[in-house]
């Protein structure tokens, strides 16, 4: 019976966690909703933080979901996986573009690509591999996560983002942040690797907040204008009807409903 009584409170501080979405649970949370004691949650959390099962982030001390829980948990889901669903606006995009088309989304401070889909032209941008992780800001798809988010949030995680490079400039992200707002789309021209660039949209749910992210990379050239112009088209395009599909699916759907529906990350 005890070892049943732990799982039931591992279960619930998980829950906990869950529930709080991308502001994450303090231990001070979880003994609140949960009803235990200090000491019994604090090594619960310890326990699940050393399974992957939890992260804590360092700078504010709340628990958010890790990347083994998701994996775990998504792997069981049913035909109707984020990856399922954003599947064919992948493909479509790398049929339209001939380029390579990433799918992000957001855990903690980090951008997390989780598909991956190469068009046909020869020279490919291939900066990312399902799995990959990269601080939000990094990237047109990372830069689209944060871009969108409301000011304070997006100011708080800029300022923990601080480090060596111009991304690691908190100057340079508002600078970037202020013209993908004005622009409509998010723009990584040469920043990351030189002579690619890349462009990316918002998958945003029913708040407004980004949920997800698509966007394309390629070889300078080939995101010059006019022809940007008509591929961020196409990502809006694409980006509207996955909004559309997950709202229908998931109604007030927002980060953690994304997160719940995230297959196995490689």
């Amino acid at each position: 019976m005890e070892g049943i009584r732990s799982v039931e409170r591992a279960v619930a501080v998980v829950q906990v966690v869950a529930d709080r979405g991308a502001d994450g649970a303090r231990l001070v949370d979880i003994v609140a909703a949960t009803g235990l004691q200090k000491t019994t949650a604090h090594r619960l959390l310890g326990t699940l933080v050393q399974l992957g099962w939890l992260e804590q982030d360092t700078a504010t001390g709340a628990f958010h979901l890790g990347l083994a829980l998701v994996a775990l948990g998504t792997a069981a889901s049913t035909r109707h996986g984020l990856l399922e669903l954003a599947n064919p606006h992948l493909l479509r995009l790398a049929e339209l573009t001939a380029d390579t088309v990433y799918l992000s989304v957001r855990i903690g401070a980090q951008a997390v690509c989780v598909d991956r889909v190469t068009g046909e032209f020869p020279i490919r941008t291939l900066t990312l591999r399902p799995g990959d992780r990269r601080p939000l800001g990094t990237g047109a798809g990372s830069l689209a996560l944060l871009a969108w988010l409301p000011d304070e949030e997006a100011e708080r995680l800029v300022e923990r983002s601080a480090g060596p490079g111009p991304l690691g400039d908190p100057a340079v992200l508002h600078q970037l942040i202020g013209e993908a707002r004005a622009q409509g789309y998010a723009l990584n021209a040469g920043m990351i690797v030189p002579g690619a660039s890349g462009v990316g949209v918002p998958v945003r749910g029913d708040d407004g907040r980004p949920v997800a992210a698509l966007s394309v990379a390629a070889i300078d050239s080939r995101l010059a204008e006019p022809r940007r112009a008509q591929v961020v088209r196409w990502l809006v395009r694409e980006a509207t009807e996955l909004e559309r599909t997950l709202s229908e699916l998931a109604p007030h759907v927002g980060e953690a409903d994304v997160r719940r529906l995230l297959p196995a990350i490689s």
